[in-house]
């Protein structure tokens, strides 16, 4: 199911509080530094020299009683080396109370001592207490910042929803132990919006009413984004959504020029782009001339997808009887039936659906069927292991169109992807050394001794070297020369046991990494980089700063505007209104039941 519009689940009462990490599931890493490692007291001075007055004078001070002897210690005896050690050992004291109180630990155990001193008031206890006090209060104590996730986190969109919850954690986890923004740690608060509209509000109400949100990771569903945008924006929050395609999010049909929401940005492409990339490939790469199209919405009160997809395809000359309206989320047997049989009266070479997965499924079986054999081409509802069970083999062939690039086709995917399989767990290697799809990938057989030029057995005078499974050489002298270059090699330059065991796990861990890719849903890298240009903005503006008040969030909403850098999925950068500078339209074809990438489309 497509992370854009998911369909709507049933669930709980979607006012509830974001959850937020805490305790062991809070981002674990160190608390940025907020001042010098080394601390003095300013109050302290160079201890008196000793055997002399602190006053100057060797002789006691005015006004003491003489001295009485008492088993060979006269009073002035012990009275002085008491009134050396007092202060020394009280500005050991609070130095030690100080140090402690910089990290929660140390707090806990300057707690506990206080509570046990303060049984007895002395001024011992009132120092500690205001040295606790002034820890965790003071302009030098470190300040909490929350970036906000509303995702479906229940419901039959829940692994987009959790796989961008998680992606957000990352990105917070790796800040706070890096110390990126001085003086402040983040947090994440995670809000179900259960891909409604009513949940989206409550989650708005939420973020809008937390003095320390400082920006929202989110929404999924262009449908949710309709309905709580005006509340975050009239709070300044700062939104990034990693997936809404409506374009009327940041350009509506009746002023193009105006942004409706000030403080919204996304990385997705548009439906319009999704449109405008497919029809062109219909009509101008596979040469399709008659097109059947079937609209199952989402309808947002302006133009649909499929309505977007008729218009371009007519511009660039082929033929759309009709657009067919229908209830994109239900698999109903009488709705299917009617509609593969106005498809098939309209005899096309092409049909384009733009709806569920289920409803698709259905209906591409409903033409096999029906002996209707013709290509289909759909929206990313259809990117979906649903369509391709629902259709069996019918659906080999078809085209599928989606906003997000896989990570697969994503260069810089890799350390995001071995990150966050390390965090939250992804596809390993089991004890039996199987893959998890079962596969093994087994060490080729040692090569067979070659015969001697007297007819014996023997060591061949040349042999092909092992090489990596995915490169292949002809070349007798590339063959030599890794094997010479291998220190495992034999005299006569056939590979080690040793030598084929590693490039065994090396073939193991690309198929590993692989799978790790395919386990995680495209959406979190972009959910990945939607966190971090938040956090960059907030590098860059909170720091100095004792408040996320509206002032901050503006400044934040401007530094996320002005940011540029690369990212996991491209280059992270803003227009104007908005939108990504350098969106992208992935094209799939189905072959033997999986979805394989074709092409990745910029405009």
């Amino acid at each position: 199911m497509s992370p854009r519009d998911p369909d709507p689940d049933p669930g709980p009462d979607p006012a509830t509080r974001p959850e937020r990490a805490t305790g062991s599931d809070a981002a674990t890493g160190p608390e940025p530094a907020t001042g010098p490692a080394q601390v003095t007291d300013p109050d302290s001075g160079p201890e008196p020299a000793a055997g002399r007055n602190p006053a100057g004078g060797s002789a006691p001070a005015a006004g003491s009683e003489p001295a009485r002897p008492a088993a060979g210690v006269t009073l002035a005896g012990w009275v002085r080396p008491v009134s050396r050690a007092v202060p020394s050992a009280a500005r050991r004291l609070d130095h030690w109370a100080r140090r402690s109180a910089r990290d929660t630990r140390g707090r806990v155990v300057l707690a506990a001592v206080l509570v046990l001193v303060l049984a007895v008031p002395t001024g011992l206890g009132l120092g500690l207490a205001a040295v606790l006090d002034g820890a965790g209060s003071g302009a030098s104590a470190t300040k909490v910042a929350t970036i906000g996730v509303m995702a479906p986190l229940s419901g039959g969109s829940a692994d987009a929803g959790v796989s961008v919850r998680d992606a957000v954690t990352l990105a917070v986890e790796e800040a706070n132990r890096q110390g990126a923004v001085p003086g402040w740690k983040l947090e994440v608060a995670a809000h179900d919006d259960l891909a409604r509209p009513d949940g989206g509000a409550a989650g708005a109400d939420l973020f809008a009413d937390d003095s320390r949100v400082i920006g929202v990771v989110g929404p999924l569903s262009s449908s949710v984004a309709m309905v709580s945008l005006d509340r975050l924006s009239s709070v300044g929050i700062p939104v990034i959504s990693p997936s809404n395609a409506e374009p009327t999010l940041t350009a509506p049909e009746s002023a193009s020029n105006t942004r409706p929401y000030p403080t919204y940005f996304r990385l997705s492409g548009t439906d319009e782009l999704l449109a405008q990339v497919t029809a062109d490939y219909a009509v101008n790469t596979l040469g399709r001339s008659r097109i059947s199209v079937v609209d199952g919405g989402p309808d947002y009160g302006t133009i649909t997808l499929a309505e977007r997809f008729a218009r371009h395809a007519r511009a660039a000359g082929a033929t759309v009887p009709t657009v067919h309206r229908v209830d994109g989320a239900s698999t109903a047997g009488e709705q299917v039936r009617e509609t593969a049989k106005a498809i098939q009266d309209e005899a096309p070479d092409l049909v384009y659906l733009a709806t569920g997965a289920g409803f698709a499924g259905e209906l591409r079986g409903a033409l096999a069927d029906e002996g209707v054999a013709v290509q289909v081409m759909g929206a990313d509802g259809l990117l979906d292991r649903d369509y391709v069970e629902r259709s069996d083999s019918a659906a080999d062939g078809d085209v599928v169109a989606d906003l997000s690039v896989p990570l697969s086709r994503l260069p810089a995917a890799g350390a995001f992807v071995a990150a966050y399989s390390e965090r939250f767990g992804g596809p390993t290697v089991g004890a039996d050394g199987l893959l998890p799809d079962g596969t093994s990938i087994e060490p080729e057989p040692e090569p067979e001794p070659a015969p001697t030029a007297s007819g014996a057995p023997g060591h061949a005078t040349a042999t092909s070297a092992s090489v990596d499974p995915s490169h292949t050489s002809g070349s007798a002298s590339a063959a030599d020369e890794a094997g010479a270059s291998r220190s495992g090699a034999s005299e006569a330059g056939t590979a080690s046991p040793s030598e084929r065991e590693l490039e065994v796990r090396r073939a193991r861990d690309a198929a590993l990494a692989d799978l790790r890719e395919a386990a995680i849903p495209p959406v979190a890298a972009y959910a990945y980089d939607a966190a971090r240009a938040l956090i960059r903005a907030a590098a860059a503006v909170l720091p100095g700063r004792t408040e996320v008040d509206m002032a901050t969030r503006q400044a934040l909403v401007r530094a996320v505007g002005a940011g540029d850098f690369a990212g996991v999925t491209g280059q992270v950068a803003f227009d104007t209104k908005g939108d990504v500078i350098d969106p992208r339209v992935v094209l799939y074809s189905v072959l033997g039941g999986n979805f394989v990438p074709l092409q990745v489309d910029s405009p």
